[in-house]
């Protein structure tokens, strides 16, 4: 029950459904990454409406369920774009994955993403415009550079969560880690050195981007 030597024995297999998993981090990392900025750019605009629906998509995404967001993205979505257009749509499995976790942790990206931002002085905003410099090249040259270095840790541990996330869409028959693991725990009838090795597997590649966030914060506070 305890032969871990049966985890070694799948490792191909195993190793292909852990790609996936990262794959999956990769695409819904630089989904969320992207969709944040945006909502960030918008909670931060003058518009108070704009401000509104963005402080309102921040406070939804946040507080929706990684596990039932997926579900709803490949059940649900499909449904509902398919009553639009008039044809019968299907989303793969990895698409609905990429959607449902790049969405929610937008949400997260957002309030780091304007966090880092306020955080940069004032008077460096004030000190740039009084030399002329249009808002974009402030935001370029003055905020940006700033505000990366403040936010960067946060962003690094923010994403090791979404890795570790990523363990939950074989819900939906992502051919991930978790989805190999169960197939195969199912024809063997061992399931302990499957999950076993599973879990050492998760355990050392987060302790390995752990050990980097810590590093690069650690270097980031000495500058």
């Amino acid at each position: 029950m305890f032969d871990l030597s049966l985890f070694w024995d799948y490792r191909v297999i195993l190793w292909q459904g852990l790609l996936i998993n990262i794959l999956v981090f990769v695409l819904s990392s630089g989904v969320g990454l992207a969709i944040g900025l945006l909502a960030c750019v918008g909670r931060l605009s003058s518009p108070a409406w704009l401000r509104r629906i963005s402080a309102g998509y921040i406070e939804g995404t946040r507080s929706t369920p990684e596990f039932v967001l997926l579900f709803w993205v490949h059940s649900v979505m499909p449904v509902l774009l398919s009553g639009l257009v008039g044809m019968r749509l299907h989303f793969n499995p990895i698409l609905s994955a990429t959607i449902a976790l790049g969405v929610v942790s937008s949400g997260y990206f957002a309030e780091t993403f304007r966090a880092g931002i306020q955080a940069v002085p004032r008077g460096h905003i004030e000190a740039a415009r009084a030399l002329g410099m249009t808002p974009p090249r402030i935001l370029r040259r003055i905020v940006l550079p700033q505000a990366v270095r403040i936010m960067l840790p946060e962003l690094m541990s923010q994403n090791i969560g979404l890795l570790k996330t990523t363990t939950l869409v074989s819900v939906i028959a992502v051919p991930d880690i978790m989805y190999q693991v169960g197939i195969i725990s199912q024809q063997e009838m061992k399931p302990l050195p499957l999950y076993t090795g599973t879990a050492m597997a998760f355990f050392i590649v987060i302790l390995a981007l752990t050990s980097l966030v810590d590093r690069v914060s650690y270097r980031l506070k000495r500058y």
